[in-house]
């Protein structure tokens, strides 16, 4: 898969540089784009699957979950790295949630969950085959629910159904396995606070500490 982007991105840099007049020096292209090519190659993606586990105010509203998650790293200088991550959770629904809007007031379920943020990352131990990362977190978690929109009328940039947006902080810590080159099992173990609230009439605080073990798989 990353030959594929490496491909796609090389073939449209290149077309660019046709549109270009003369006056480019030709080394200093070729200088940067193999530069590029060096740092691309260390870029890895990494495919992971865990357990979303509810705690405290958040238990009464759901249950242990499946999580799954894709990230992208990206290494900086000094042991330090920047992971792009998206996870999927499916929720396990405990009880329904209240919206108390202005114009009625409706119970609703939780259908998916979406967290979507930076990781930085620095190595605090590191031997040949094997590394202990810290990490924190930093976006956004989304819940979406079964609970209809009054006001949605089909417009593109309109949201169907109810959605509990959260800023997201996810503090934690992972040991790394290297089996070759490009090939690393990792086990982590993440915090995720997310304070949720439902929006309406009133404010519900329904809580938003969760543990995530996970294991993944970088490539």
């Amino acid at each position: 898969m990353k030959n594929y982007i490496l491909i796609a991105f090389t073939f449209l840099v290149s077309f660019q540089g046709f549109c270009q007049n003369d006056s480019i020096d030709v080394k200093n292209s070729r200088e940067y784009y193999n530069a590029f090519d060096d740092y691309f190659k260390t870029v890895s993606i990494q495919f992971g699957a865990g357990l979303f586990v509810p705690q405290g105010q958040l238990q009464n509203y759901f249950g242990t979950a499946p999580l799954f998650e894709l990230n992208a790293n990206f290494p900086l200088k000094k042991g330090r790295s920047i992971d792009g991550v998206l996870q999927l959770v499916i929720p396990n629904q405990q009880d329904d949630f209240a919206y108390l809007r202005t114009i009625d007031t409706v119970q609703a379920k939780s259908t998916l969950m979406f967290n979507a943020f930076l990781r930085l990352k620095k190595h605090i131990h590191h031997s040949q085959d094997s590394k202990v990362n810290l990490g924190l977190g930093i976006g956004a978690s989304t819940i979406s629910t079964n609970a209809r929109n009054p006001f949605y009328d089909g417009k593109d940039d309109e949201n169907k159904y109810e959605l509990i947006t959260a800023f997201l902080l996810m503090p934690g810590v992972e040991w790394s396995h290297k089996f070759s080159k490009n090939n690393e099992l990792i086990f982590s173990f993440e915090v995720q606070y997310s304070p949720y609230k439902i929006e309406g009439a009133l404010r519900e605080d329904i809580g938003g500490v969760a543990l995530i073990p996970k294991l993944s798989y970088r490539f």
